[in-house]
């Protein structure tokens, strides 16, 4: 029997035509050949997060493929340069599997993997001379009751022209789905993610959904894809791809696969890979990425999502010119008088003079000349925002809130300028979240713009009370050190700015808007008809209507014309 040290130095031999077979200019650094057992379910699996392969070889001396280290090889070098490629390939493959297996969630990882596969194997096997039936035919045929794994060597079989049984054995396989799906892996050879939904739908159709919902993973050859934590950080572009929510079209309906011929007329929003601007929801990208081992959280999700949508959103903002101290210049020495201000003598000059001081005679003073230039420094206007997370508002970290994105564009684009911006959640009484004060730090008002509490609502009056107009208790002065532009985000709830429930008109949001000096917005969804009653209370704030994608677009189109333009007083819907 080979020993482990043997079997590693043969297979690390084998690497070199490994990467040979993806091309002469295929680059990656040598596989990790582990000899002690690694508590994975394949011989081998692929680092996306590290770009590199890894082999167990205690599983393959047990499978008994030693000899099979070009196909092993090749195979994990094409997850490097053919499906998935790279991290963000990964999770829009996941997340069009995900529309296709609908609630079964927990296999998205396996099915993304295993359709990743069948590409892999048939360029290998058709392509470049890779002998990956062999490597099959080594491990033998599934059980019977796995009709996961049937279907994918049966699909095998036909793509590559072997006799019925090669793979599968005497095992009953659904010949007629397996027939379908190798027409798929044909049509979207070098479309990975188009073709993805797809296979997703007819591994749906054609198992048992009892069978689904209760496997975990293939019981004879196990997905090779490895655990994927990574930092927490979501691939950029992910969330604004407008191909990842369109719905999934079945093999036996998408031209592609059957043929324009044998299809009833497709709508136009049914064609596999169209645009048709259904980008993942919040709640949904989350979700894909957990089912692939991620380690990020609801949280970094929504402020990645909200960050790339409003990316392509921002606005100019404000910036306000004000006097800046003049440099004073230096000028020749000119005699000290009695009289004048001791601590103007220049002692260097007057003793470099004379060593002997006869005040008024040999003292002198150095003279200083105005800059003639105005100087004058351009400062943005900070924003103060607030955003209503009460129960009648939709969660950011679960759906799409045009009302919460209004905020992060607001947001963003403050800090784009270079001003700071003060960000807070608020619900009911005691239920505030936010930045603690005015901060630069976009991670961290994203943070608050995405916060959810779900109660009741009550603006957090002393908080603005404390920010602009001081503690007059306590003597303390206002938080802000400049014209700050105040922006709410709410629906009708915005009334408990100007009144609580059950209390007289309080004026202190209008007192904060004077204070601030740089306008007010009250973004709220409401209808048009609405926002008219709330500008009678705004009390100098600008008043938007935000409800729908077109009222946002509106909202933002606005906001740069007229309020940073100067108009601050203006209301518009």
């Amino acid at each position: 029997m080979t020993s482990l040290a043997e079997l590693q130095e043969r297979w690390r031999e084998t690497w070199p035509a490994a990467l040979a077979t993806w091309g002469r200019t295929s680059r990656l650094h040598a596989p990790v050949l582990h000899t002690e057992p690694c508590g994975m379910p394949s011989w081998a699996w692929y680092s996306l997060d590290d770009v590199e392969v890894h082999v167990d070889l205690t599983v393959v001396q047990e499978r008994h493929v030693e000899d099979h280290a070009l196909a092993v090889l090749a195979h994990e070098i094409g997850h490097h340069l053919l499906a998935p490629v790279d991290l963000a390939s990964h999770v829009r493959i996941a997340a069009r599997v995900q529309i296709g297996l609908v609630d079964l969630d927990h296999l998205v990882g396996l099915v993304s993997n295993l359709w990743c596969d069948l590409l892999i194997n048939d360029r290998l096997q058709r392509q470049l001379g890779v002998d990956r039936a062999a490597l099959s035919a080594a491990v033998g045929p599934p059980d019977p009751d796995d009709t996961l794994m049937l279907l994918v060597l049966r699909t095998n079989e036909i793509l590559w022209g072997l006799a019925r049984g090669t793979l599968v054995g005497d095992n009953v396989t659904p010949d007629d789905q397996a027939m379908l799906c190798s027409r798929l892996v044909r049509a979207y050879t070098r479309d990975p993610v188009g073709g993805a939904a797809g296979f997703a739908l007819l591994v749906r159709s054609t198992i048992p959904v009892e069978e689904l919902r209760a496997a975990q993973r293939p019981r004879s050859v196990v997905a090779c894809g490895g655990a994927a934590g990574g930092d927490g950080s979501v691939p950029y572009g992910v969330a604004t791809d407008p191909t990842l929510g369109a719905p999934g079209i079945h093999p036996s309906r998408d031209p592609r696969v059957v043929g324009a011929a044998l299809v009833e007329e497709t709508a136009p929003d049914e064609t596999p890979g169209a645009a048709t601007g259904n980008a993942l929801m919040p709640g949904a990208l989350h979700t894909v990425l957990r089912s692939l081992g991620f380690a990020t959280t609801a949280e970094q999700v929504a402020v990645a999502w909200y960050r790339e949508h409003a990316a392509r959103h921002l606005v100019p903002f404000p910036s306000r010119p004000r006097p800046r101290r003049s440099d004073e210049l230096l000028a020749g020495l000119e005699p000290w008088e009695v009289g004048d201000d001791l601590s103007t003598v220049d002692w260097t000059g007057t003793m470099t003079a004379s060593p002997v001081v006869v005040p008024g005679m040999t003292t002198v003073r150095r003279a200083y000349l105005d800059d003639p230039e105005e100087a004058v420094e351009v400062r943005p206007v900070d924003l103060d925002l607030y955003l209503d997370s009460s129960g009648s508002m939709p969660d950011p970290r679960r759906t799409r809130a045009p009302i919460a994105l209004a905020g992060a564009i607001l947001a963003l684009s403050a800090l784009r300028a270079g001003a700071r911006v003060q960000a807070t959640t608020w619900s009911g009484p005691d239920q505030v979240a936010g930045t603690d004060g005015f901060t630069r730090d976009a991670d961290a008002v994203l943070r608050a713009v995405v916060a959810y509490f779900g109660g009741s609502t009550a603006f957090p009056l002393d908080l603005l009370r404390r920010t602009h107009l001081g503690d007059p208790a306590t003597g303390a002065e206002p938080t802000r050190r400049g014209p700050t532009h105040i922006a709410v985000i709410s629906d009708d709830g915005v009334s408990t700015m100007f009144r609580q429930y059950g209390e007289p008109v309080d004026p202190t949001a209008g007192e904060a808007l004077r204070a601030a000096d740089g306008g007010g917005t009250l973004a709220l969804q409401v209808t048009p008809e609405s926002a008219l009653l709330f500008e009678a209370m705004a009390d100098g704030y600008a008043v938007h209507s935000v409800v729908t994608e077109d009222d946002l677009m509106t909202f933002v189109r606005r906001m740069a014309a007229n309020t940073w333009g100067g108009d601050r007083g203006a209301s518009t819907r």
